[in-house]
Parts: structure tokens; C-alpha cells; sequence
């Protein structure tokens, strides 16, 4: 049994050609936005995350240091407390 498929023509000609070229410039512009897209995270979102990364770490080291600042010095914690006694 032999099937015919009529939506594909067995002739090579300028249909051919234009397919091939429409194929082409699609996998291109695929590239070029994939590109696009890589270029983009590399020189502007990784900057920004680095840099928001250190601004956090210098924010973090300045309240930690201001925390312990607010401590005593003695090393007694000061706090209210309930005495229980047992019997």
C-alpha cells in the first residue's frame, strides 16, 4: 500500500528555497535573542545583584555592630524573673 501525502510537492523550486530561507532567519533570530538575553544578565542583573549583595553585608555588619554596642559591658543580662519554691 503506497500512501501519497498532497500537502508536500516533490519539486525543488523557489518554494523550497524560500522555506529554507524562512528556517534560517528563524534559528537566527532565536540566536540573537537568546544573546540578547545572556548579554543582558551578564553586564546589567549581575552588577546589580553584586552590588546589592555587598550594600546587604555592610547594612548587616553596621546593625550587628550597633547591637552589640547596646549591650552591657558586664556580661549580666537584665531581665525579670519569677522565683518558685518547692517544699
Amino acid at each position: 500500500m503506497r500512501i501519497i501525502y498532497t500537502s508536500q510537492h516533490n519539486k525543488a523550486g523557489p518554494g523550497q528555497i524560500w522555506s529554507a530561507m524562512i528556517k534560517l532567519a528563524m534559528l537566527m533570530s532565536a540566536a540573537t535573542a537568546l544573546l540578547a538575553i545572556t548579554l543582558i544578565g551578564l553586564f546589567i542583573v549581575l552588577p546589580i545583584m553584586l552590588v546589592g549583595g555587598i550594600a546587604l553585608s555592610f547594612y548587616l555588619r553596621r546593625r550587628l555592630r550597633q547591637a552589640q554596642r547596646r549591650q552591657p559591658k558586664d556580661g549580666v543580662i537584665d531581665a525579670e524573673y519569677t522565683v518558685v519554691e518547692r517544699r
